[in-house]
């Protein structure tokens, strides 16, 4: 679907989701896009970066944002933000046509607002600003349900709670991927000669990029966190389980005892007591001793001490 909106007198803004074999003509020949742009532009497996084309006149910017798919819990899509010619194209899909809606409220406030004829990178850093700050609230999320599933580790440490602490790590994965991809294209981009930019346009993308480092930090401290966590719960898990292998250790040697004294006075053959009335107290009473030998020799060995 592709719909039009004009930003200024000079250019118009043009939003493009999950364009058709059709469409997909109509940017080539009435946009003048070039076919390996609208390539990279609407891949979802494209990485974060900028992609320029001096002959057509095109400058693509593809930015990771935060999918809103359900079913993808804590992942993070690729959109298209192409400059060409007198147009302002955002490539996007279902799961990201959020996009869309931003980039149309920072345009129609502009539009209503500003006394001067609206810049579409204005826009367009007005809208990255609001992706990038969009990951604040994610980590916030994901910390809250790491300090629930925290609380309920204290108690007990169960199968359900390392999954989903697994699951909140994969996520952090996703965002902090992302959101190094994105670092680096803006740092780019504020090199870059190709674009000419005002200095209140600058001073925007710089807010950008401070916004996207600190959502890195924000995502780099949150996995820190969730790792060592992780490791003390796998710490107490090892022990935990080293303290069953002692126990079974310990019960097997000292059940070892009772059978190695009742195999020996069993033997058919002349043994001691065998006659004595008492005989069966005897052997009881000499497999308890062993057996307290045994369990001293064992704490002599510091056996028990965790």
């Amino acid at each position: 679907m592709i719909t039009e909106k004009k930003i200024n007198k000079q250019h118009t803004w043009v939003a493009i989701n999950e364009p058709t074999q059709v469409e997909k003509e109509k940017l080539i020949h009435h946009y003048q896009v070039t076919d390996e742009m609208i390539g990279y532009a609407i891949d979802p497996n494209e990485r974060a970066r900028i992609e320029t084309d001096r002959d057509a006149n095109i400058f693509l910017l593809i930015f990771d944002v935060l999918s809103k798919d359900i079913t993808a819990s804590g992942s993070t899509e690729p959109i298209g933000i192409m400059l060409v010619n007198d147009y302002v194209l955002t490539f996007t899909r279902s799961s990201t046509e959020f996009v869309n809606t931003v980039f149309a409220h920072h345009l129609n406030n502009a539009l209503l607002h500003s006394k001067k004829e609206v810049a579409p990178l204005t826009i367009i850093f007005r809208t990255l600003y609001e992706l990038s700050v969009q990951y604040f609230d994610a980590v916030n999320n994901i910390n809250r349900q790491r300090q629930q599933i925290q609380k309920s580790m204290a108690h007990r440490i169960s199968r359900k709670s390392i999954s989903d602490m697994l699951g909140l790590e994969t996520s952090l994965v996703y965002y902090l991927t992302s959101l190094r991809s994105n670092n680096a294209l803006l740092t780019s981009m504020n090199r870059m000669q190709e674009i000419q930019m005002t200095t209140g346009q600058h001073e925007q993308l710089e807010d950008v990029i401070v916004e996207s480092q600190q959502g890195e930090e924000m995502a780099q401290l949150a996995t820190d966190i969730i790792e060592r966590v992780a490791n003390a719960n796998s710490n107490i898990l090892d022990s935990d389980l080293n303290n069953t292998m002692k126990f079974l250790t310990v019960f097997s040697i000292v059940l070892a005892v009772p059978s190695i004294v009742f195999g020996f006075f069993g033997q058919n053959v002349l043994v001691p007591f065998s006659h004595s009335i008492i005989g069966w107290e005897l052997t009881i009473l000499i497999t308890v001793i062993l057996i307290l030998i045994v369990l001293l020799i064992l704490n002599l060995n510091n056996f028990f001490k965790k």
